[in-house]
């Protein structure tokens, strides 16, 4: 008997150390938003923008976020201050836009722009998820919704990069509207792991609904539409 459970142990014990658990971070999925000094990612950027009484203007440029440095928060967090600037094409240098700051923990990323906190993404990072974006701040709630990407968000990613490096994409709904017959609204970041934001996408459209006969025909008076897609990454 008491080597059956002498051989009953060791089996366990030995199935135990077969199991290798990822590391921590890789479980909650902070490998969605690499924070790292050094690194940087740039994006191409286009803005459409529609008026009724001219053509839709295209707005295009280069977009670079830099993980310039790092310091010690008050709660014990790294902060890290994020450095982006844009340029017109590959030509023209690069000109400081905005400089914002993150700060990760096992729970969430906060980015701070303009002084405003918000929570862009809580962990662990799986589909399922909601949160209120504006936790740390005093605003109205924002909820945000995390989704496994809709197949026509990856159809819309035209990305440059390697396909098989753009994969297990997970998408956080920040907006989207009911009402798609006078009015479309939408806001979207898709995130890839080792590679943080790989997508945006945000859009506010208004179709004609000044003549009945015009109302659900689709017909495009004013409005916006941005993408943002990455096109390289690395590290200084």
């Amino acid at each position: 008997m008491k080597n059956s459970l002498f051989i009953l142990a060791l089996l366990v014990l030995v199935a135990c150390e077969a199991e290798v658990l990822p590391p921590q971070s890789l479980r909650l999925g902070l490998d969605y938003f690499p924070l790292e000094t050094g690194r940087y990612a740039e994006y191409q950027v286009e803005e459409i923008t529609y008026t009724v009484v001219n053509e839709p203007d295209t707005l295009s440029y280069l977009l670079r976020e830099v993980v310039a440095d790092s310091f010690p928060g008050e709660g014990g967090e790294t902060v890290f201050r994020l450095e982006r600037s844009t340029r017109p094409d590959t030509t023209q240098a690069w000109i400081l836009d905005s400089i914002w700051t993150a700060r990760s923990s096992a729970q969430r990323i906060v980015i701070v722009e303009n002084n405003v906190p918000k929570v862009k993404l809580v962990f662990p990072f799986r589909a399922g998820l909601s949160w209120d974006a504006n936790a740390l701040n005093s605003r109205e709630v924002d909820s945000y919704e995390l989704v496994a990407t809709p197949s026509v968000l990856q159809n819309e990613i035209e990305s440059p990069l390697d396909s098989s490096t753009v994969d297990n994409l997970l998408t956080v709904i920040q907006q989207q509207s009911q009402d798609t017959i006078i009015t479309r609204v939408e806001a979207s970041e898709t995130y890839a792991p080792n590679l943080g934001l790989v997508y945006k996408k945000s859009l506010r459209l208004q179709y004609c609904n000044s003549e009945p006969e015009c109302i659900g025909l689709g017909i495009l008076e004013s409005g916006y539409i941005y993408r943002q897609t990455l096109i390289a990454y690395g590290k200084e």
